[in-house]
């Protein structure tokens, strides 16, 4: 949710102008980007506050020795990283590792562990550490202070009017996004339509926030479930999404519908009137004359499990360890990057209406591999299939099939990472493939 938006000043005078926006720039086949967001704890698996001299900001202020601090009301809320990429803060302290586009798995493997040890190996110095997972696990979102972004404050406002489960979303979750070049509106509504109805099938075996308040929920990963329940005008899976093909065009409908949360004016964020972007555009908005960089931001405000920015993003995976990051990368490039893509998958997804797959998405979240779909194959059938293919799509694009060995292993034993949480000698639960904690 951190964000870094340019500041464009044109007037904005027709949805054109929007559709333009989501065009390429340079697009170049098979590359991908990261954002990785943790869970900063402490000793006892708690969120570690903003504040403090071993507080997050003290975190950002002490690596902002080599990298570019950046400063909001004084207050260091992200750097520019020195070698290309983005360290942010989400509304609860998580961070996130935004890495610059790679065309190459071996150039995203480096910059991501390159960067994990150097943040992770402050934390530790200052007492905490970043662990990879989708929920906090003891907090509640009342327990966690928020970061101090204008931004986040009006989101705050706003969800706890739409919603019941917005502040938790907020503060205690984190994510896995990955980040797909497409080259241009014909190849993004291929890869949209391919990728949606997939989206089930991956968030089973990737569930990793089986955990709530310090008790094990019967949900694998809570995050879809807690998502559904903050705005469901800005989140989940819009029913165009399973138009084929999908449009520019449609994005931008999809985005004029929905009410404006704040305008940026001289530095100051003014919060919207309760009324569509599309309504603004009609019949004015509350800061005047609509701008590309007001667009943006506005873009920035919605939430759904995929988007696209001039690139396409997948939003539904839960913060995973870094070797199932990678894995789940290569999975998503191999099997939509080729632009034969889905002919060449080898099996046949269910054809759902928007609710179906919506529904889909909730019981495999709540049940991981052990969801039955009320149609076609079983989940294991269709990763098992989509892994073979994954491996003959990253091959076509020169890439090594090892990468997606972590996650194989986890199709191969019918398991996913919410699996393998497990509580300590202390009686303190302990992620999937967490490295020895600092206590």
């Amino acid at each position: 949710m951190s964000t870094d938006l340019p500041g464009d000043d044109t007037v904005l005078t027709s949805p054109r102008q929007m559709e333009d926006l989501f065009a390429p720039r340079g697009p170049v086949r098979g590359r991908v980007g990261v954002e990785w967001e943790q869970v900063p704890v402490d000793s006892r698996g708690r969120p570690v506050p903003f504040d403090g001299p071993a507080g997050v900001e003290a975190l950002l202020l002490q690596l902002a020795s080599t990298h570019k601090a950046i400063l909001e009301g004084g207050r260091c809320t992200a750097l520019r990283l020195s070698g290309g990429g983005m360290l942010g803060l989400e509304p609860g302290g998580q961070v996130e590792i935004a890495s610059p586009p790679s065309a190459r798995m071996t150039t995203l493997h480096r910059f991501l562990a390159r960067t994990c040890r150097e943040v992770d190996g402050a934390a530790r110095q200052m007492g905490f550490r970043l662990a990879p997972w989708g929920l906090s696990p003891y907090a509640e979102a009342e327990d966690v202070p928020d970061v101090p972004k204008a931004r986040y404050a009006l989101l705050k406002d706003h969800l706890e009017r739409a919603g019941t489960r917005g502040r938790r979303m907020m503060k205690l979750t984190a994510s896995t996004q990955i980040c797909l070049d497409y080259l241009d509106e014909e190849d993004m509504g291929r890869m949209v339509s391919a990728v949606t109805p997939l989206l089930p099938y991956v968030v089973a075996y990737t569930a990793n926030s089986p955990v709530y308040r310090g008790r094990r929920s019967r949900w694998v990963s809570q995050r879809p479930w807690i998502w559904r329940g903050t705005d469901v005008l800005r989140t989940g899976l819009p029913g165009f999404l399973f138009d084929a093909p999908v449009t520019y065009r449609q994005w931008v409908r999809y985005g004029l519908s929905r009410p404006g949360l704040f305008l940026i004016r001289d530095g100051r964020y003014l919060p919207g009137d309760g009324r569509t972007f599309g309504d603004w555009m009609k019949h004015g908005a509350p800061g005047g004359a609509l701008r590309v960089s007001d667009w943006l931001v506005h873009w920035s405000t919605l939430f759904p499990e995929v988007r696209i920015r001039g690139y396409l993003e997948i939003r539904t995976v839960d913060s995973l360890p870094l070797p199932l990051v990678l894995a789940v990368a290569a999975l998503f490039k191999g099997l939509l990057c080729p632009p034969e893509a889905p002919g060449f998958w080898g099996v046949r997804l269910p054809r759902w209406t928007p609710r179906e797959c919506r529904a889909a998405l909730l019981e495999a979240a709540r049940l991981g591999p052990r969801w039955a779909p009320l149609e076609g194959p079983s989940p294991h059938a269709v990763l098992s299939r989509l892994v073979r293919a994954a491996s003959a799509g990253l091959a076509s694009l020169g890439e090594e099939d090892s990468w997606l060995a972590p996650f194989k292993e986890l199709v191969d034993r019918d398991a996913c990472p919410a699996d393998h949480w497990r509580k300590d000698a202390a009686g303190r639960w302990r992620g999937a493939e967490d490295p020895d904690p600092i206590y």
